[in-house]
């Protein structure tokens, strides 16, 4: 692991000094699209001057409480709390970032905390988190690329490592307007909503999609039904996503839409869900 690291964090060396110091926040969430299920949310909020992003990150996950009856196969609920730092590196026609993050999978990680306080507000059905997974470490290293092929194509490639999610990706996206940005969802690693050289007063929109390969992931391993056998994910899963985004002198604004495909034999229908990122420079 430790030779792992060391590697990523020699493939992001030498980025440029002087970039000003910029926040944002990235939120997930499937509310948007009416679902309560599976991956349901995320909240990052990061920070990120001269090439180096520092973060903390919450993931929720969730059964599919509004059709749940016993005897229905799906996954437990979990909740993941990482903190990261990435490495960023810009340069002619690429985008590269190798993120570490370490945290905590389970009851710490306040999953039920979060849904619950939101959910006082967004009215959903009732999830057992009795039968959320345990706590356990996580550490993750993640490496993604983005290399321009045209002035409107960019193809993406990496991989995450870890005790928890193993997977490797790749994929595409047409993008028009602003094109020095590159879609977070498309690349699995830590992606700003901006780029050093982006101009504000203009406008970004794009359309892609990816494959993961994907080696393991015990988020999906405990079946919600207590009498059920355990979940397998599956193997390999596409995503595509289109998005917009409004650059201004003072940050940017970006959303984002995306559809999974099913990651396990269980799961009722693919995902969707909706993405926000906003961010201020200062």
């Amino acid at each position: 692991m430790k030779a792992a690291a060391a590697a990523l964090l020699a493939l992001c060396a030498g980025n440029a000094a002087g970039q000003e110091a910029r926040w944002y926040t990235k939120i997930d969430n499937d509310v948007a699209l009416g679902t309560d299920r599976w991956y349901t949310s995320s909240v990052r909020i990061a920070r990120v001057e001269d090439g180096l992003e520092l973060a903390i990150e919450q993931d929720v996950y969730t059964p599919e409480a509004k059709r749940w009856r016993p005897g229905t196969d799906d996954r437990a609920p979990a909740g993941v709390l990482l903190a990261s730092a990435t490495l960023h590196r810009w340069g002619e026609g690429f985008f590269q970032s190798a993120e570490l993050a370490l945290g905590v999978r389970g009851p710490a990680a306040l999953g039920r905390q979060a849904t619950t306080a939101i959910h006082h507000l967004i009215s959903a059905p009732h999830v057992d988190w009795s039968r959320q997974l345990d706590n356990r470490f996580d550490v993750q290293l993640a490496f993604a690329r983005t290399q321009s092929m045209s002035d409107h194509l960019k193809l993406h490639a990496g991989a995450t490592l870890g005790n928890q999610v193993d997977f490797a990706h790749m994929g595409f996206e047409i993008r028009m307007g602003s094109r020095e940005l590159a879609s977070a969802l498309l690349r699995f690693a830590p992606t700003p909503p901006f780029a050093p050289t982006a101009a504000g007063g203009r406008w970004s929109a794009y359309a892609g999609a990816s494959i993961r390969g994907v080696a393991r992931n015990t988020l999906i391993s405990r079946n919600y039904d207590p009498f059920g056998a355990d979940l397998e994910p599956r193997r390999a899963v596409s995503r595509f996503a289109v998005g917009a985004a409004w650059l201004a002198r003072w940050g940017s604004v970006s959303l984002d839409v995306a559809q999974d495909a099913k990651e396990f034999d269980a799961q009722r229908t693919p995902q969707r869900f909706g993405s926000l990122s906003f961010h201020v420079a200062f």
